[in-house]
């Protein structure tokens, strides 16, 4: 909260007069909810593998600019970045010859929220993402591409309940849209249970009952097959259901699940089930004086998940919209955060990754010899990556950090003895 709010000026934070605050580059209020805020830094990723004797510079690396302008209930937010980007020259002209450096929004939008608070609308680009975990739900994930999308959201604060609805396009030139919706219920003070619906189908736009958000996305399937009888593989969707239970069992200290399922056939064996899930365990408290945290996460995504041999893959620019290692994998994170004091943060981080040969570009197809879903494809990839990183802090227009990893891969891109080492 000191670093937060405590050091922002334009914060109601009552701050500790042993660290003042500091404004950003830019920062200007008026009466009335006006503000204007600028703020600008470098960001990037130097990747760095063993066998290749080389080291490159990661997509997104550079100059980043941020950008907000509120007024009344209203804000209107920037996220513009001056870096390399991958295949940047495919899609834009770059700002210098021969390169992939361009100019390239990371997030963008504009929202508006109730005078109550009980609702808002948000529409623009972003890493849109829900659920407890880490990156977010296994269905919609901050690691995802950024993606165009209308968010609506409202609660009933008597019932403890809050909803949203996601409307997105996703490739305009193929008609291929995304639809979600997730509610989230608190029936007790230290329990909250999420539920998210997310559909990928095909139509020029926004189908609208898919776009109401109201109606469980397996019926919408029937009412339009129902006006449309004729036109059911015109009509294939995919539909993927989740759903994520998080519960504080002690002050400090949480514990989260989350089951998402892509397929489930409880008629017939024929056809794997497509499945994944996810338990998580997360902690903070005080060590002689010092704010300590701590958390792990054990992630496993079934074979086929989020594939569809009909056209209806739940990705965005080649990049899973859900968990980020994709189907056929499993995942085990721990990380430890020690703040020795408000100026100062330091983090460890250590990851084992297994994954099988399956991708997105490998869907299952009826009829082809099932297998069982819940077991690895083919040889293993398995990676074991230690990161480290230092964080100084010493006032709210100051934010520098520094961090370096190592990744060492086994059977690397699934071929038998092969290693690969990589630093970050």
């Amino acid at each position: 909260l000191e670093r937060a709010l405590g050091r922002d000026p334009s914060s109601s934070f009552a701050p500790s007069p042993d660290h003042p605050t500091t404004p950003r580059l830019f920062q200007r209020e008026a009466q009335g909810g006006q503000v204007v805020e600028a703020s600008f830094g470098l960001e990037g990723t130097l990747l760095s593998r063993k066998e290749d004797a080389g080291s490159a510079v990661v997509s997104g690396s550079g100059l980043h600019g941020r950008l907000a302008i509120g007024f009344d209930r209203w804000l209107a937010y920037s996220h513009q970045v001056l870096g390399r980007f991958a295949d940047g020259q495919r899609f834009a002209d770059p700002v210098v010859a021969n390169t992939d450096i361009i100019v390239l929004s990371e997030e963008t939008y504009l929202s508006c929220t109730a005078p109550s608070g009980r609702w808002g609308v948000s529409f623009g680009r972003g890493r849109w993402h829900w659920g407890p975990g880490q990156e977010g739900s296994l269905i919609l994930s901050r690691t995802s591409a950024p993606i165009t999308a209308l968010e609506l959201r409202g609660g009933l604060e008597a019932f403890h309940l809050t909803g949203t609805v996601l409307n997105a396009t996703l490739h305009q030139a193929a008609g291929e849209q995304l639809a979600a919706h997730r509610f989230e219920w608190q029936p007790l003070d230290g329990l909250r249970i999420g539920g998210t619906e997310a559909v990928r189908y095909r139509a020029p736009g926004w189908q609208w009952l898919y776009a109401a958000g109201v109606i469980p996305y397996a019926v919408v399937t029937r009412l339009l097959a129902q006006d449309e009888p004729d036109s059911a593989v015109a009509l294939r969707n995919n539909i993927l259901t989740g759903i994520d239970v998080t519960w504080r069992i002690a002050p400090g200290t949480r514990v989260y699940g989350e089951l998402a399922v892509d397929d489930l056939h409880s008629e017939t064996t024929a056809n794997p089930d497509k499945i994944a899930w996810q338990l998580g365990w997360e902690g903070t408290g005080m060590v002689r004086g010092h704010r300590l945290s701590w958390g792990g996460e054990v992630t496993r995504v079934w074979r086929y998940v989020y594939t569809s041999f009909f056209g209806r893959v739940h990705e965005a620019q080649g990049r899973t919209l859900g968990f980020p290692t994709g189907p056929d994998s499993r995942r085990t994170r721990v990380r430890v955060v020690w703040d020795p004091s408000p100026d100062w943060q330091g983090m460890a981080r250590v990851t084992q990754t297994e994954r099988g040969e399956n991708s997105l570009d490998e869907p299952y197809f009826l009829g082809t010899p099932r297998p069982d879903p819940s077991t690895f494809e083919g040889i293993v990839e398995r990676s074991r990556e230690v990161e480290l990183g230092l964080r100084w802090w010493p006032a709210g227009g100051v934010d520098m950090g520094v961090r370096g990893g190592r990744r060492k891969v086994d059977d690397w891109q699934h071929v038998a003895g092969a290693t690969a080492t990589e630093w970050s």
